[in-house]
């Protein structure tokens, strides 16, 4: 009897894990539907390698604390829905003002994906990238997307030994079910 409840409670856990990696995938799945898009319209090299940690922000000046934090205060000072172009921080990161459309729940659902996301790794059979390439590589954030799914925030790096590379931050909108880019700020090792 003991043996058969142990094989029991030993199928329950394997079942278990099975389903949450399943919904992990499934939760992720929307992550790798968005780099699929970003590889092609970006025209990335999949014989680069890939960084499997991702970067932990969206832009090289200032964690997506700051940015988001900032973008609140605003926000809520101003008593608006949207962004306005007073605000300085958009103005540094792209002079079209790149994060214009997003709303105080955009952001607010941006926070708890960062959180939920904190021990995301790349999964590079979902993206194909040649991992033994040492001399060019690319690293990204996770993209963070917008209450509706229909925007998405991120940055591309691509990196090579030494002081030589570059990246941006990408704001992506999905337009007609077509996402389109928008580059805020690029820079250059």
């Amino acid at each position: 009897m003991n043996r058969t409840l142990y094989i029991f409670a030993l199928l329950f856990i394997l079942i278990s894990c099975g389903q949450v990696s399943n919904k992990d995938v499934a939760n992720n799945q929307g992550i790798y539907d968005l780099m699929k898009v970003i590889i092609d319209e970006q025209e990335l090299n999949l014989n680069y390698g890939l960084r499997i940690e991702p970067e932990i922000n969206f832009d090289l000046a200032k964690s997506d604390e700051e940015n988001f934090k900032s973008l609140l205060s605003v926000l809520e000072y101003e008593n608006k829905n949207k962004i306005t172009d007073s605000l300085n921080w958009t103005y540094e990161l792209n002079s079209e003002n790149l994060l214009s459309e997003l709303t105080k729940q955009d952001i607010s659902e941006m926070i708890k994906q960062k959180e939920k996301l904190k021990a995301f790794k790349w999964n590079n059979s979902e993206l194909g990238f040649n991992l033994s390439n040492k001399n060019n590589w690319y690293s990204f954030s996770v993209p963070l997307f917008s209450e509706d799914k229909t925007k998405a925030v991120m940055m591309i790096r691509d990196l090579c030994p030494g002081l030589c590379g570059g990246g941006k931050t990408i704001l992506f909108t999905k337009k007609n079910e077509k996402w389109i880019s928008n580059t805020g700020i690029i820079w250059l090792h």
